[in-house]
């Protein structure tokens, strides 16, 4: 059985990996598939549209499925996600769907998870933000910059901070220090959200890891 099927309400990921999922769906579109889609990003939104996909805002009903990439995960479906600057819709998105639905390749597949871990911060102090955060998690935290060296905003007007690039041996107690800063909007450590990874390999094989019951607990 598709995991996209007739009717469904989806949610569309933002990256590298959700841009070729957006464009299997249109392509399903195209041959009369009918659903209802919402986009994490600005950029999945127009990149849907494009290709014949009908976006709308995220209703109260939340949605069926949501299909996203990610940029770390470990065996307990726990994930760093957020490099293209989207996680706090991310993350909002994959709460409102009954199934979170992750695709990766086996580089992103680790023993524990790996990288820098964004969060998104409200303009006003930021500067005390990252000062915050980096006092009670112990860790630096930069600035992200565009590619013109101007700040990165996100699709909400926030600022992002990334931190150091590290193994993350406490991914839940990381997410809980994180979220305790006033001024953080949100963090893309995304824990006990996801129901179902896919893991590409090099030689073609695809590995499925599965959450218990393949349900999504809300929050994270």
């Amino acid at each position: 059985m598709p995991l996209v099927e007739d009717g469904m309400r989806v949610g569309l990921g933002t990256g590298a990996t959700a841009r070729w999922f957006i464009l299997g769906v249109a392509e399903r579109v195209r041959r009369g598939l009918t659903i209802r889609a919402v986009a994490t990003s600005a950029a999945s939104a127009e990149l849907a549209r494009e290709h014949g996909i009908v976006v709308e805002e995220l209703g109260a009903d939340g949605l069926d499925l949501d299909v996203d990439g990610a940029d770390s995960v470990d065996p307990d479906l726990r994930l760093i996600k957020g490099k293209g600057g989207a996680m706090l819709r991310e993350k909002i998105v994959a709460a409102s769907a009954a199934r979170f639905v992750v695709i990766v390749d086996d580089s992103k597949y680790m023993s524990r998870l790996r990288g820098r871990v964004p969060v998104e911060i409200v303009p006003f102090g930021s500067a005390r933000t990252v000062r915050a955060l980096a006092g009670r998690t112990s860790r630096d935290f930069t600035m992200r910059s565009s590619a013109d060296g101007e700040p990165f905003l996100t699709d909400n007007g926030n600022l992002v901070a990334d931190s150091d690039f590290t193994d993350v041996e406490d991914p839940g107690g990381l997410a809980a220090l994180i979220a305790s800063v006033p001024g953080v909007a949100g963090h893309g450590l995304f824990i006990g959200m996801a129901g179902l990874v896919f893991v590409g390999h090099s030689d073609g094989t695809v590995e499925q890891l599965s959450a218990p019951g393949d349900t999504v607990a809300k929050g994270g």
